[in-house]
């Protein structure tokens, strides 16, 4: 190696050193090293109530949110809250909250079904999970029954009122609903047929099922077979009475529901029955819509409603004898009448409703 190459090298490796020893130096200082900066991540929200959920957790895994009816087309949204039942300040116009217990012994179900029947509607179906005890369902202006049933459980009905916004001067909105409680028991079966006067099956009847204080807790009609049934009804005594609750056309028959069994009302014979069909008009002779009209038989068979669009109401079921109706329209007047009802056929009338 020639001199001029060796003083080369010599100066490569000095400069070298240099810079190794200076890199050594800023590590111990600290100088000229950053630190990346921390980032602000959003917090989770809760969007019931708009405050942090703890740990973070997602609002889609809060549990809030309810659960969906599982016939949308029948139950609408029926959901479940994390809230506890006595909490009313909350919940909208219209909006109930209660509780589904367990009667003692009793194991819980993997679901169970709640239901709400109200007047003119079809029956709402909720599914919720059997561990699932607090729920909370939306309820039409007016009278609804609840219900709740189970594989070999059943509740005893319950009836709410939702009276709708006050009307009286001064006061605004509308008072929230009480909370419910209904308890899953252990529930059998009952049923049975009907027949007319002459033996033959009688279709679209109405069934009533009363229990021991004569209250109507359940209603069905008669099948094309004339058959009837009540399912998921609680153990105990009932009565059960045919084509009016108030005034049945024919005897009311008692029945026992027991667990593990199916309980067969025997065959019921009515007697001959005929029909009424009332026509309201105003002072103008025009046909009255939604005039009320109620009439009571002598031998049995009630019914009470509404005029339709052509001032008509008919009654069904209705034994032979007198019937005594009466008739009121919006302001209030009206007018009464007493009509024969003839076996197998339709008698009429016409009568003021204003």
């Amino acid at each position: 190696m020639s001199r001029q190459n060796l003083l080369v090298s010599l100066l490569l490796g000095g400069a070298l050193l240099t810079g190794v020893a200076a890199w050594f130096a800023t590590r111990e200082s600290g100088a000229g090293v950053r630190s990346p900066s921390p980032v602000a991540l959003p917090a989770v929200r809760d969007g019931s109530s708009g405050e942090p959920l703890p740990g973070g957790r997602d609002a889609s895994a809060s549990g809030r949110g309810g659960r969906v009816a599982a016939n949308p087309a029948l139950g609408g949204t029926g959901l479940s809250p994390e809230g506890a039942p006595g909490d009313l300040a909350a919940l909208a116009p219209g909006r109930i909250r209660g509780r589904i217990e367990l009667a003692r012994g009793t194991a819980s179900p993997a679901r169970y079904e709640l239901l709400v029947e109200s007047p003119g509607e079809p029956t709402k179906v909720f599914v919720f999970p059997g561990a699932e005890r607090l729920v909370t369902l939306d309820l039409p202006v007016g009278r609804s029954v609840l219900r709740a049933r189970a594989d070999g459980l059943g509740s005893r009905a319950l009836a709410v009122e939702r009276p709708g916004p006050a009307a009286a001067p001064g006061t605004s909105g509308e008072a929230p609903l009480a909370p419910f409680d209904l308890t899953l028991e252990p529930a059998g079966f009952l049923g049975g047929s009907v027949v007319d006067s002459l033996g033959a099956p009688l279709a679209g009847l109405p069934v009533h099922l009363l229990d021991r204080g004569a209250r109507a807790v359940r209603s069905v009609q008669t099948d094309p077979a004339g058959r009837y049934g009540f399912e998921d009804l609680p153990l105990g005594s009932y009565r059960v009475a045919f084509g009016s609750a108030e005034s049945p056309v024919a005897p009311v028959v008692g029945a026992e529901v027991v667990p593990g069994e199916v309980r067969d009302v025997p065959p019921q014979a009515m007697p001959a029955l005929g029909e009424a069909e009332v026509l309201v008009r105003d002072a103008a002779g025009n046909p009255l819509a939604g005039a009320r009209v109620a009439g009571r038989g002598q031998h049995g068979g009630a019914f009470e409603g509404a005029t339709d669009a052509g001032g008509r109401i008919r009654a069904r079921f209705l034994p032979a004898g007198s019937l005594y109706v009466d008739v009121s329209g919006s302001k209030g007047r009206g007018a009464s009448a007493v009509l024969e009802v003839e076996p197998g056929r339709i008698v009429t009338t016409t009568l003021r409703g204003d």
